[in-house]
């Protein structure tokens, strides 16, 4: 697994139930132009205000949508029997990897970390990606992501929402170096293009959702060697990636640029998240111009 993978939105009507008729059409968009993976309970779908119930909904309906593309399955939670539980479902419906993030709230140090990832991954066979997100749960430190990676065949990759170049570049180095399979993606628009340059497989990123044909353009060219032409969409995508500092949540700023670009889905966020007002998303619609035309 390659390329640009998209952490899907979760589309809701305005009284906040699941919009599957959404889902469906967001779903064909994005494999019809050709992203490499999708990725479903993500940060991004607001997985953390979903029930258990909905978030296996959710899994099982994207399965059943999702056939030219990888297959990714977000995971986590604060509980970890609750991991496991949804990772076998994952593992049972046929999806392609799981990602999971840390627990969140409490403070963990490695060692209890290393304890939550071995107990999935002695206890399912699905290929895991992680998901290094220090922002909202405990960061997962290269020492950490190296030893769960030799010790457990099928913890197969990371994702790394890290603003840190320098921790990027450690991981491949230090953990791709002795297991090459190992997959690192980065969780950052505007860090795709050095992920690749490091040596990385890839992105797992937001503003796919949106406009995913920048993420795709760059890729191709980075595969291509046309490297200005690469150098050209990664500073669009630098533009791009503002998005995120204009708005009030990772959820608010892609929901109010596709409603913007003219997705059906609805600029509707589950509480406690709330959806920025007018001037939010003129601020959006203007940079949106700047960048996409």
């Amino acid at each position: 697994m390659r390329g640009v993978i998209v952490p899907l939105v979760t589309p809701f009507n305005e009284d906040y139930s699941i919009d599957v008729p959404a889902l469906k059409e967001h779903l064909e968009f994005l494999q019809k132009v050709g992203v490499h993976g999708i990725f479903i309970n993500a940060t991004t779908g607001e997985f953390t205000s979903l029930s258990v119930e909905e978030r296996k909904f959710l899994a099982e309906k994207g399965r059943e949508l999702v056939n030219a593309s990888f297959y990714l399955v977000g995971t986590a939670s604060s509980n970890t029997f609750e991991v496991v539980e949804l990772t076998k479902h994952a593992q049972d419906i046929g999806a392609d990897y799981v990602v999971i993030a840390p627990p969140y709230y409490c403070p963990l140090n490695d060692e209890a970390l290393f304890t939550h990832y071995s107990m999935v991954a002695e206890r399912t066979d699905i290929p895991i990606i992680l998901y290094n997100i220090p922002a909202c749960a405990n960061p997962l430190s290269v020492s950490l992501i190296k030893r769960l990676a030799l010790e457990y065949s099928n913890i197969a990759g990371v994702k790394e929402t890290i603003d840190s170049v320098n921790h990027v570049r450690d991981v491949i180095l230090e953990v791709k170096g002795e297991r090459n399979d190992f997959k690192v993606f980065t969780g950052l628009d505007q860090h795709f293009l050095n992920t690749l340059v490091l040596g990385g497989d890839g992105g797992i990123m937001a503003c796919a959702n949106f406009a995913p044909e920048v993420h795709l353009a760059l890729y191709k060219a980075f595969q291509e060697k046309r490297f200005e032409e690469a150098f050209e969409h990664a500073r669009r995508l630098a533009k791009l990636s503002r998005v995120y500092d204009l708005a009030s949540s990772f959820g608010s700023a892609i929901k109010l640029a596709m409603s913007i670009r003219g997705f059906s889905i609805k600029p509707v966020l589950r509480p406690p998240y709330l959806m920025d007002g007018e001037e939010v998303k003129e601020g959006i619609r203007k940079l949106l111009a700047e960048v996409l035309g």
